[in-house]
């Protein structure tokens, strides 16, 4: 069995590896996050239609929506994880991963203002753009990790992306 020394964990490692999980965290925390203020979401959806609406917004309308905007985030995902290999390929995985924290800042300021606007069509959106974001960085994340691990370490710092998924979806039920 090899043992591994100190020397090989440096403190730029750490601090790049603890960036880079960071993206990790906002997959578990946008995946979790959503469930708990259901009913927040769906008197704003209700207010706001109200407004647009000649009736109020059946029950299975407002459900619907809410189911939209829930399902959403997953879609994002999907096209995002398929994206992967373009961004990589084009910018490089560290040049991947700081490109796409503006995805991430535009998601969370079109969820952010939706309430502002009024806009339903924001907070659909806003949630399309996190989940584009949180499907680039499930691939971006581990891919980054094991690259810049020590060969002997590798396996316990990839261990840190699930860890920071798993941390993400805590915070999200907790808060």
């Amino acid at each position: 069995m090899r043992g591994w020394s100190a020397l090989t964990v440096t403190a730029p490692l750490i601090f790049a590896i603890s960036i880079a999980t960071i993206g990790s965290f906002q997959f578990g925390y946008n995946t979790g996050v959503i469930n708990a203020p259901e009913m927040i979401i769906k008197d704003f959806l209700n207010y706001t239609l109200e407004g647009r609406l000649e009736d109020p917004p059946s029950e299975v309308l407002l459900t619907s929506l809410w189911s939209l905007s829930v399902a959403i985030f997953s879609v994002g995902g999907m096209i995002g994880s398929f994206s992967v290999g373009l961004f990589v390929n084009r910018f490089g995985r560290r040049n991947s991963m700081l490109i796409v924290n503006l995805l991430a800042v535009a998601g969370g300021c079109l969820m952010g203002f939706c309430k502002i606007a009024e806009s339903v069509e924001m907070l659909i959106l806003g949630r399309l753009v996190i989940g584009l974001f949180c499907g680039l960085c499930t691939g971006f994340v581990p891919m980054y990790i094991g690259e810049v691990s020590p060969t002997d370490l590798r396996g316990a710092f990839g261990t840190l992306n699930q860890l920071g998924i798993v941390i993400g979806i805590l915070v999200a039920q907790v808060l």
